[in-house]
C-alpha cells in the first residue's frame, strides 16, 4: 500500500495536449479516475497546426468533430509539395487515397484545438490541474508510480497505479526512469517559424492545403490557419542558423530570398509575432512502456513534421495506451513484458513508415522520385495513404512503399525520374 502522506490516484497523465487529453478520455470511459497534470495554463501556443484524416475517427469518437466543423477551422483537403524554383509540383487530394468519407480534416490553431480536447477530457470525468510541473518520477516495488509535482504553492508527492507520459518532447517519464534512447537516421535540423498575414494562398478547395516547399538547404511549410493568418516555418541545418549569428530573422529572410516559390507567396506578407525556433530532428526511446508507465506522442519519440503526422500519432498512441491499461486493469495486474514490447512495436511501426518517407524527402534523389512517382505498382496511391495518415496498410501496400524506397536509391545512380536542377 502507498504511504498515507501521498495523494493516491488511479492514473496520472503528464501533459494536457492531444496525447494526454485523448488518453484521459478513454481511461475515464474505462472507469478510472485520471488526473491530468499540465505545466501551462490553457489556452497556450503550440506548433504542429496541421491535422491528418488518419486521426478523424478519434476526433469523431471523442465527440469534438461538430465543434471543429462549427469552430471556424479551415478545412484541409490535401497537401501540396513543390521545389523551391517551381520545377516540380505535386498535389495530393485525400479523397483519392482515402475515399470521400475522409476527404478532409482541419488546419488548427493549437491553442484553440488543444483546449477543445482538454475540455472534453474534463467533461468525460478527468481532473485537470494546470500550472503543475512534474519534477520526478519513480516506479516503486509496491505496484505504484511516485511523482513529485511542483506548483506555485509548493511541491507535492503523488502515487498512481498508472502513469501516461504525454509531456511532449520533454520526455519526462522516459528521462526520469533512465529509459535508453535510440539513434535515428534522420538528420538534425532547426525550425524557424511564426504567423503571418497577407500570404498568397491556393484557390478553391486547395486553399486550405498545407504547402511544402523544398529548397537545397531545407524546406518551408505554409499552413493556412484562418482566412488571413498563415503559419510559416523554415526548416534548415543548424549550421545555416549559426552562419547568421543565430539571428532568426536574418536566417529566415535568407531562406525566403533564395527560394523563389516561397518569396512569391510572401510578397505582401506581414509578420504577426516574433519568430520562434525549435530543434527539429527525429528521436525516440528504445521502449515506450514499463510495468505501469506508458509513453505517448512526442514523449515516446519525435517524428520530423514534414508530413504533419505529429497530432495524429499523439492521439493514436494516447488511445492505444488507454486501451492497454484498461485490459491490464481488468486482470488487476501490471503490464507484461510481452505487452510492453507489442505496444512499443506498434507505435514504432507507425514512426518507421513515416521515417522512410521522410528520408526520401531529405535525399535529393529520393525527392526527385517523390515529386515524379512512377505509376507502376500503384506507388503514388500508396504514398497518398501516408500523406493522408492511413497507417493500417495491407501487405501489398507496404511492399509498394518498400519498392518506392528501392527506386529512390536507384535514382542516385541513374535518372529514373527527371532531375530537379535547383537541388543539385
Amino acid at each position: 500500500m502507498p504511504s498515507t502522506d501521498h495523494e493516491v490516484c488511479d492514473a496520472v497523465i503528464i501533459g494536457g495536449g492531444p496525447a494526454g487529453a485523448v488518453a484521459g478520455v478513454y481511461l475515464a470511459r474505462a472507469g478510472l479516475r485520471p488526473l491530468i497534470l499540465e505545466k501551462d495554463k490553457f489556452p497556450r501556443f503550440a506548433v504542429g497546426e496541421s491535422l491528418l484524416p488518419g486521426g478523424n475517427d478519434i476526433l469523431k469518437d471523442l465527440g469534438v468533430w461538430p465543434q471543429l466543423e462549427a469552430g471556424g477551422f479551415l478545412k484541409k483537403y490535401g497537401a501540396d509539395f513543390t521545389s523551391g524554383h517551381s520545377e516540380r509540383f505535386n498535389r495530393y487530394w485525400f479523397r483519392n487515397a482515402l475515399g470521400k468519407n475522409d476527404e478532409h480534416t482541419f488546419q488548427v490553431e493549437r491553442a484553440a484545438f488543444d483546449k477543445i480536447l482538454l475540455d472534453r477530457a474534463r467533461a468525460e470525468g478527468c481532473e485537470v490541474r494546470e500550472g503543475r510541473r512534474v519534477s520526478s518520477v519513480a516506479e516503486d516495488g509496491d505496484g505504484f508510480v511516485t511523482l513529485g509535482c511542483d506548483q506555485a504553492s509548493g511541491g507535492r508527492m503523488l502515487k498512481c497505479r498508472w502513469l501516461v507520459d504525454a509531456s511532449g518532447r520533454s520526455g519526462i517519464a522516459g528521462t526520469q526512469l533512465k529509459m535508453p534512447k535510440v539513434a535515428t537516421r534522420n538528420r538534425k535540423m532547426v525550425a524557424i517559424y511564426g504567423h503571418f498575414s497577407g500570404v498568397r494562398r491556393n484557390s478553391g478547395e486547395a486553399a486550405g492545403h498545407t504547402v511544402i516547399v523544398r529548397f537545397k538547404e531545407g524546406w518551408f511549410w505554409f499552413i493556412p490557419l484562418t482566412p488571413e493568418k498563415t503559419s510559416i516555418g523554415a526548416v534548415v541545418p543548424p549550421d545555416l542558423l549559426r552562419g547568421h549569428g543565430g539571428d532568426l530573422e536574418k536566417c529566415f529572410q535568407h531562406c525566403v530570398q533564395i527560394t523563389p516559390d516561397a518569396k512569391s507567396r510572401m510578397t505582401q506578407a506581414e509578420s504577426l509575432q516574433p519568430l520562434r525556433a525549435t530543434a527539429d530532428y527525429s528521436w525516440r526511446f528504445q521502449s515506450f512502456a514499463k510495468q505501469r508507465t506508458l509513453l505517448t506522442g512526442d514523449a515516446a519519440g519525435f517524428v520530423d513534421p514534414i508530413f504533419s503526422s505529429g497530432v495524429m500519432l499523439a492521439m493514436k498512441s494516447g488511445r492505444l495506451a488507454a486501451n492497454l491499461i484498461q485490459r491490464a486493469e481488468l486482470k488487476k495486474r501490471a503490464l507484461t513484458p510481452g505487452e510492453c514490447r507489442a505496444y512499443t512495436k506498434e507505435i514504432s511501426d507507425w514512426m518507421n513508415l513515416y521515417g522512410r518517407l521522410i528520408r526520401s524527402f531529405y535525399d535529393r534523389a529520393g525527392f526527385e522520385i517523390f515529386m515524379h512517382p512512377l505509376p507502376y505498382f500503384q506507388i503514388p496511391r500508396s504514398i497518398g495513404y501516408l500523406v493522408g495518415g492511413l497507417m493500417d496498410l495491407t501487405l501489398s501496400q507496404r511492399l509498394r512503399i518498400t519498392a518506392f524506397g528501392a527506386i529512390c536509391r536507384l535514382q542516385r545512380i541513374m535518372n529514373i525520374a527527371p532531375a530537379i536542377p535547383s537541388l543539385r
